[in-house]
């Protein structure tokens, strides 16, 4: 459940972008969305096959893909495209953030 909080965290400090403080915290982090995305995104396979842990799966699976969504658009070939479904993207992050780190604090009890 740990890394579904660590994922959701890494998700919404897209809120933090434009504080001056964090500028160098969030510049280091970015290099661990990949990594982390991919724990992530497996922990949440691993969760979703037992019932009473399925929420906190889906919940990993999407923000799994949600961090590793810059793999995902290297497929893309239009720059337009690309734009627009990390804007997309972009826009549900920060509340699949939140609802991710609320699923893993649950998850911690369910252990």
């Amino acid at each position: 459940m740990e890394f579904l909080i660590l994922g959701g965290m890494i998700l919404i400090m897209d809120i933090l972008r434009n504080v001056d403080v964090f500028k160098d915290s969030l510049k280091s982090l970015e290099g661990l969305k990949i990594p982390i995305g991919i724990v992530v995104f497996l922990r949440g396979l691993s969760y979703i096959v037992h019932p009473p842990l399925f929420f906190m799966g889906l919940m990993g699976l999407i923000a799994g893909a949600i961090l590793i969504m810059e793999i995902i658009t290297m497929a893309i070939k239009d720059k337009e495209t690309k734009k627009k479904v990390k804007n997309g993207m972009l826009g549900i992050s920060v509340p699949v953030g939140f609802i991710t780190i609320v699923a893993g604090v649950i998850g911690m009890f369910f252990r």
